[in-house]
């Protein structure tokens, strides 16, 4: 890792400055963890309140009664042709 230099004399971050870095990271942290947990809470109730919605519907059919009927078609072979499977050479 390459790391860069001013010229003069390095001159050292006084007490305070760092304290007060150190509490703004701590503020800005704890502010984004809010509104984070606030966002997660507010999905959680919507998605409670949606489910609780979908759950107590009222003549709601059922997905497994509603299954279409498919089309079966069965192989049946052609008996007009039975010398088709002989090979010429």
């Amino acid at each position: 890792m390459f790391s860069f230099q001013y010229p003069g004399s390095p001159k050292k971050i006084p007490l305070t400055t760092k304290i007060m870095m150190a509490a703004w990271i701590f503020v800005l942290l704890a502010i984004l963890s809010f509104f984070t947990f606030t966002f997660f809470i507010i999905a959680l109730l919507a998605g409670i309140v949606a489910f609780a919605a979908n759950l107590f519907q009222k003549n709601r059919t059922s997905i497994t009664n509603n299954q279409p009927d498919f089309p079966k078609q069965h192989y049946q072979p052609n008996h007009k042709e039975k010398d088709n499977d002989i090979i010429d050479i």
